[in-house]
């Protein structure tokens, strides 16, 4: 922040010794060279929400400073918006009303203010700070308070004074903001220091806060520089709290000389995604990069406060902003309701002992994204030279087969490598190293079963049935041919009757089970020929003779299926006859009597209707 940052620079001024411990234990199960066998085990390794690393992050802005780029509230919101970030830091001014419009614009991208409120000289009070949140701006733009800020550093007094007075502050805003139906529920923010020294004498800070802060500056050294030091510091004056860290990044002031060192603009862009992921790893609520543009003109880059920036003051992107761009939106995943995170079998070789770090994240569609890093340095502060990082050669082994992606989110936002494949080799740097896993393919319908069909008069009737599947099947389709024609019937029928066709042709019938994804095999039932009962024969003649009747008659049309025989029947008589005959004699009839004969065909279908022939008188 203006003004606030010179003596924080030179407080952060001497070289401090790197951490060397590693955080947990080393990235995915590590496995030793020429270990592999086909039926090894892999240990399942714990993921985290991917969506929870981009909620992680913040970044600082001053959209009450007019003499900057951020006078431009309409830009500054579109860059926000363009960055993937959801949160920013500002200082809330009092009586500033264009400082609230500039809110309520960046507020209505979705992204939602920490406001630090005031500190002790300001000559106001906190409660006249929690009233302006309270009806100055829109209900939901500001989602945290912040206590004052560094003042240790802006207090011109000693410790006998400034703590007191950054005590007595804290204490009114925390009564005032709690005591405000419109504020009550927004948590309050520890005052961050500028030295870690002091928060010894500062004492407990906690019964006043709601959420422990600091500011986590690595002084132009590896992004793990000093967090365990400042964190440590913390948490003798805010023990138990949720750790937010409210200022921290690189300037890429070369030319100064001032305590705090400069990177180089590409070095930022590597170092910044690191950065956020070793707060991510050691489970803080929430990271502030400082800050979005850089304030002032310095093209001898000797003014730190000049270089903070993650875009230039003619608003284009340094790299650290196209880097966070890129992670962000690889690891973006919205969703209102909550979401548990599985874990995924995997593990490594060549993962370089002591200095490899990892997070593991997944998606609500169950793709993983792994975050792998080096905790190295690419940039020498003091002698202002690049350091090279021998390449890391790792191999990623999953416990099966998996769509991969390897993303340089400080390169660019393409993928580097895609393959689908039960391991990947990459090679590990000083950057961050994204790959993607999956996300798995739904499952898949399984092929319906007992496929059949069964024929009627110009019609069919498919049956089917489908195994016990996890799969949402939507429906299932029926194809048939001839005619080519297709339905679909919803997916708890087990059945379809199919109308309209020709008796006689074959038909055959397939059925698949559908999903939004895709469908099952398709599974065809045995041909089926329509068809029904024959017409009945058409007589030709009917002549009596002694006690008998003879019949001819000509063959009808079988209406889908063969004639299989012919029935005669007379005063009881029944005379079955196959489907060659078209002229037969019954006897055995009463003599001298009118009588006539019924005739029936039959096919593989059943019986016809009965035709008579004319009444005729038997002989005797």
């Amino acid at each position: 922040m203006r003004l606030i940052r010179a003596g924080l620079l030179s407080a952060l001024g001497l070289v401090i010794a790197a951490q060397g411990a590693v955080l947990g234990a080393a990235p995915v199960s590590a496995a030793q060279p020429g270990t592999a066998s086909p039926d090894r085990v892999i240990a399942p390794i714990a993921a985290i929400p991917a969506d929870s690393v981009v909620d992680s992050y913040g970044v600082g802005i001053h959209l009450n400073f007019l003499d900057t780029p951020y006078a431009d509230a309409d830009a500054v919101a579109q860059k926000l918006d363009e960055l993937g970030v959801r949160h920013v830091r500002d200082d809330l001014f009092l009586n500033s009303p264009r400082q609230y419009a500039a809110i309520r614009t960046v507020a209505q991208r979705g992204i939602a203010f920490d406001l630090i409120m005031g500190r002790p000289d300001s000559g106001s009070t906190p409660a006249d700070y929690v009233d302006t949140v309270a009806t100055q701006l829109p209900a939901g733009s500001v989602e945290s308070l912040e206590g004052a800020n560094e003042w240790d550093l802006f207090s011109r007094a000693d410790a006998a004074d400034w703590v007191p007075q950054v005590k007595s502050w804290q204490e009114q805003l925390y009564t005032a903001a709690k005591a405000n139906p419109a504020t009550a529920d927004l948590p309050v923010l520890s005052p961050a220091l500028a030295f870690k020294q002091n928060y010894a004498a500062a004492g407990d800070l906690s019964e006043n806060a709601d959420l422990a802060n600091a500011h986590m500056y690595p002084g132009g050294y590896r992004p793990s520089n000093q967090i365990k030091q400042i964190t440590d510091a913390l948490r003798t004056s805010v023990p138990d709290k949720p750790l937010v860290t409210t200022e921290a990044g690189y300037h890429n002031a070369l030319g100064t000389d001032n305590g705090h060192r400069a990177v180089p603009e590409d070095v930022a862009g590597t170092y910044l995604p690191r950065l956020l992921l070793e707060h991510v790893l050691r489970g803080h609520q929430r990271m502030y990069s400082y800050e979005l543009i850089d304030e002032f003109d310095d093209p001898d880059l000797t003014d730190p406060e000049a270089h903070f920036g993650l875009l230039r003051r003619d608003l284009t992107p340094k790299p650290a902003y196209t880097a966070m761009q890129n992670l962000l939106g690889l690891l973006a995943d919205p969703g209102s309701s909550s979401f548990e995170p599985g874990s995924l079998a995997i593990e490594a070789d060549g993962l370089p002992a002591g200095e490899a770090r990892y997070v593991l994240t997944q998606k609500r569609d169950g793709q993983f994204v792994l975050l792998l890093w080096r905790d190295v340095s690419v940039w020498d502060p003091v002698e202002q030279e690049r350091v090279d990082v021998t390449q890391a050669d790792v191999t990623l082994r999953l416990g099966q087969s998996q769509d991969l992606a390897l993303y340089r989110p400080s390169d660019g936002v393409a993928p580097e490598h895609e393959t689908t494949a039960d391991s990947l080799s990459l090679q590990l740097g000083g950057e961050v190293v994204a790959v993607t896993i999956g996300p798995p393919s739904p499952p898949t319908a399984p092929d319906p079963t007992h496929v059949a069909a069964t024929p009627g008069n110009a019609s069919a009737t498919v049956t089917w049935d489908l195994p016990e599947t996890t799969a949402e099947v939507t429906g299932f389709e029926i194809s048939r041919s001839p005619g080519e024609e297709t339905d679909v019937v919803p997916a708890d029928a087990r059945s379809f009757r199919a109308t309209g066709l020709a008796n006689g042709t074959s038909y055959v019938f397939t059925v698949r089970a559908m999903t939004a994804d895709g469908s099952s095999g398709t599974v065809s039932a045995p041909a089926v020929v329509p068809a029904t009962v024959p017409l009945p024969p058409r007589i030709g003649s009917a002549k009596a003779g002694r006690r008998s009747i003879t019949v001819t008659w000509s063959k009808p049309d079988g209406r889908g299926s063969a004639i299989t025989g012919y029935r005669l029947v007379c005063k009881g008589r029944v005379l079955d006859l196959g489907p060659g005959k078209r002229k037969a004699t019954i006897s055995g009839l009463p003599a001298g009597k009118r009588l006539r004969v019924g005739i029936r065909a039959e096919n593989g279908v059943g019986w016809s209707a009965t035709a008579h022939t004319k009444y005729v008188r038997t002989r005797r």
